[in-house]
């Protein structure tokens, strides 16, 4: 593996200003990619898929450089421990790991999260994660949410769940705080069209761009995940965003942290376009505006250090119809469902089909 070295990381943020307004030319190729049909998007010798490098030109494999990978066996092994050290149905395979050489610290790690995995990781996002009042969700500050009971032991791991629930069932609509403002949604409107993003551990406050130090425990499971995985990265926080497919991530600095540590960022779900740039508008040499496109797939991993770690990206789009196989159904598929649970998720079949689930996870402090 070739990771950023912890010593550059103990500095201090560099407290770029949250507020700032992202350059003219990556707003522009943002807007390019939103408006590109799905066909365009297949042909785009600019969008990188590296799940398909051996199919890259020349120039286009000088443009990554191989930085290593993650052996199998500790693939296999965090996995397990997250299942509970359960065996993993199917090996996994050495993920490749490619920097970009235009964007130091841009490192993408290729099909690092097994199939069963991602089945597991989204199980405990939208499932326990999701049901969990302490995890601040988009929807709070406007809707009196009723939240499903706590669980009742720690051995059922999903017996809390929105989704066990009748799509529109009265006795569970979210219901507005000023009445006048918005209409009550129903489940199915709430987790469909309106469930944006989900904070887990330290709660980020979206209006104001900034971290507070909240008793809300990152989840012990993922933080082992990520760990065992980035041993670098000591996960505080996780910001996790749900797209449907016309969904996207406006040109934005992951600059709130008070720290400059690494940030590992992953993919379940459909496909997506994510961009990053750096340069200024008018400038030349080191300053020349560029960008890149990179096409992120179900279990991908982009890892961020360095310089990377502040500059100007976005999630420009959503591919639609791209969830692999494994995940399109769910919930039908959840881990360790019983047959009760199971009928239930019937009537969300194919949930996942249509949604993208990104989770960044970061640590916010020294």
């Amino acid at each position: 593996m070739s990771f950023s070295s912890e010593a550059t990381e103990r500095k201090s943020s560099v407290h770029h200003d949250t507020h700032a307004t992202p350059p003219q030319f990556i707003q522009k190729a943002h807007w390019r990619y939103q408006s590109m049909r799905k066909g365009e998007l297949e042909s785009d010798p600019n969008i990188f898929d590296l799940s398909k490098r051996a199919e890259f030109t020349e120039d286009q494999k000088a443009a990554w450089r191989p930085a290593g990978n993650i052996p199998a066996s500790q693939i296999e092994a965090v996995c397990q421990a997250y299942a509970g050290n359960k065996p993993l149905n199917t090996s996994p395979h050495d993920a490749p790991i490619f920097e970009h050489r235009d964007f130091p610290g841009l490192q993408v790690v290729c099909g690092l999260l097994p199939p069963e995995t991602q089945v597991l990781f989204t199980s405990c996002l939208m499932h326990r994660d999701l049901a969990d009042p302490n995890h601040k969700i988009n929807l709070q500050s406007d809707y009196d949410i009723p939240y499903p009971p706590k669980p009742t032991t720690q051995a059922l791991r999903f017996d809390s769940s929105f989704f066990k629930r009748e799509r529109a069932a009265s006795e569970d609509c979210l219901i507005p705080l000023v009445p006048n403002n918005q209409k009550p949604l129903n489940t199915e409107q709430f987790l469909y069209t309106k469930l944006r993003w989900l904070t887990l551990g330290e709660q980020y406050d979206w209006p104001t761009r900034s971290y507070a130090k909240h008793a809300t425990p990152f989840p012990e499971d993922l933080s082992k995940l990520v760990t065992g995985l980035f041993p670098h990265i000591h996960p505080e926080s996780g910001v996790v965003l749900v797209y449907s497919a016309k969904d996207f991530m406006p040109v934005h600095r992951d600059v709130s942290e008070q720290c400059q540590r690494s940030l590992a960022s992953f993919s379940v779900g459909c496909d997506g376009i994510f961009i990053m740039g750096r340069g200024e508008d008018d400038g030349d040499g080191e300053d020349t505006p560029r960008t890149v496109a990179i096409r992120v797939k179900s279990g991908d991993c982009v890892h961020l250090s360095g310089e990377a770690r502040w500059a100007w990206h976005a999630m420009a789009r959503t591919i639609p119809s791209t969830c692999p196989e494994h995940l399109a159904t769910w919930p039908v598929g959840t881990p360790g469902a019983t047959p009760a649970e199971e009928k239930s998720y019937k009537k969300w079949k194919g949930y996942m089909g249509t949604k993208r689930i990104n989770v960044s996870c970061r640590q916010v402090w020294d």
